[in-house]
């Protein structure tokens, strides 16, 4: 366990989307885009950038940001000039890892108050020389780009078969492994993708806020499952798996405040105990016999709920990574927050939304609030952060969780996980 109590003060986010047609991002420099989610954070915890002692920034792909030194170039957009820092990665979960670092900083007594951001741009890049201009990315440019992450050895030139194994063996091992036949799997993915849209829809900070129902009236169906079933529309990426049932990317970033509780003045909200964490790291981990069971994501939450002093029945909110849906119900079945080979059946009976008994990514998930690399995992608490507040709005759980756990993968594979409760 930590030795000292710390506290997550203050949480920020952007929205998510694009940076050339979001409404409330369109024109946004990155730098823009980063400090409003910063300002958020700092005003949340009722501090202002000079009170911070160091700054952990983090974001992955120097391709689409073009920003190295991260927090040098961003210091004075941010308020926390002439303080000490670091500039990180860890690809999907690096804010994760940022929060980890900042937390051991304070526990140590190195630090009173760290601040945590990430950034990421996965849908524009810097247009030329420009140090504000941005471009579209095309999506095959940023799988290339991303593709770099996992081990080239294995490689090819169109770039590396991230959807095949992440969604389609993972899928196939799960269908077999619990006797699940290909069209039970499919109608419990499109009831999984109607839940995330749902808390999409309720999320004003969401990449996708458009229900799946009003996605399939608008495109002339009656049913929205005939229009989950359409090759035009939601084409298999990976047999069995369509595309809805994967991450949408997004321009976006985050922020967190990890502070000593005794430092801690005019915070608007209670302060959240960040109670433990786990980091574990592995290459390729879908070629094993299983590809449903990655064991380092099992030593990583493992070790969070061990620090944290809990068990997974103690978690009143989970968020898994769910760039891969199913991948992501394979981690809270092995984290027992669902019951092994049940997870498509709690998507269909609708216990995985907000208000059901297992809810899960209120946000909206990697689909439908989108993913923004280096920020994502920030967001991811920042969600946790604010339905613990009941500070959720239209997707506020009705019993608001003590106990949270977020868990995250970073290309390939790095995973983490975050729990927080009281201080």
């Amino acid at each position: 366990m930590l030795r000292e109590p710390v506290a997550i003060a203050g949480v920020g986010c952007s929205r998510f989307g694009d940076l050339l047609s979001t409404p409330g991002l369109k024109g946004l420099s990155l730098q823009e885009l980063t400090a409003t989610a910063v300002k958020e954070a700092l005003d949340d915890a009722g501090l202002s950038g000079q009170d911070v002692d160091a700054v952990f920034a983090g974001n992955a792909m120097v391709h689409s940001s073009q920003v190295p030194g991260t927090y040098t170039q961003l210091a004075k957009w941010t308020g926390t000039q002439f303080k000490a820092g670091v500039h990180f990665e860890a690809q999907c979960s690096t804010t994760s890892v940022g929060a980890a670092m900042a937390a051991m900083a304070v526990a140590a007594g190195v630090y009173d108050v760290c601040l945590v951001y990430g950034l990421e741009t996965t849908r524009t890049k810097v247009k030329g020389y420009s140090p504000y201009e941005r471009e579209p990315i095309s999506h095959q440019q940023t799988w290339l780009w991303t593709d770099m992450a996992v081990n080239q050895a294995y490689g090819v030139p169109q770039g590396y078969d991230i959807f095949s194994t992440y969604n389609g063996l993972v899928a196939l091992g799960y269908c077999r492994k619990y006797g699940i036949s290909i069209e039970d799997y499919d109608r419990g993915m499109f009831e999984l993708c109607r839940t995330r849209r749902l808390h999409g829809s309720m999320n004003p900070k969401a990449n996708v806020q458009e229900t799946l129902e009003a996605k399939a009236a608008s495109e002339g169906f009656s049913d929205p499952y005939d229009l989950w079933r359409s090759d035009q529309h939601n084409p298999f990426v990976a047999w069995p798996s369509r595309l809805m049932s994967l991450v949408t990317t997004a321009d976006g970033a985050s922020a967190l405040v990890i502070a000593r509780p005794g430092a801690l003045r005019g915070a608007k909200a209670a302060p959240i105990g960040f109670k433990g964490f786990g980091i574990c790291y592995s290459d390729l981990p879908w070629y094993g016999e299983d590809p449903t069971q990655w064991e380092f994501d099992r030593r990583a939450c493992q070790a969070a709920m061990d620090m944290a002093g809990i068990k997974a029945g103690d978690l009143g909110y989970l968020h898994t990574h769910d760039c891969s849906h199913i991948s992501g119900l394979c981690t809270a079945e092995m984290i027992g927050y669902l019951k092994a080979g049940e997870g498509l059946t709690a998507a269909r009976e609708g216990r995985l939304r907000f208000d059901g008994d297992r809810p899960m990514s209120t946000h909206g998930g990697r689909h439908a609030f989108g993913h923004a690399w280096g920020a994502s995992a920030g967001s991811d608490i920042y969600e946790a952060a604010l339905q613990m507040r009941g500070q959720a709005g239209r997707r506020q759980m009705p019993k608001r969780p003590e106990v949270a756990m977020i868990h995250t993968h970073g290309y390939a594979m790095i995973s983490t996980a975050v729990v927080l409760g009281a201080i």
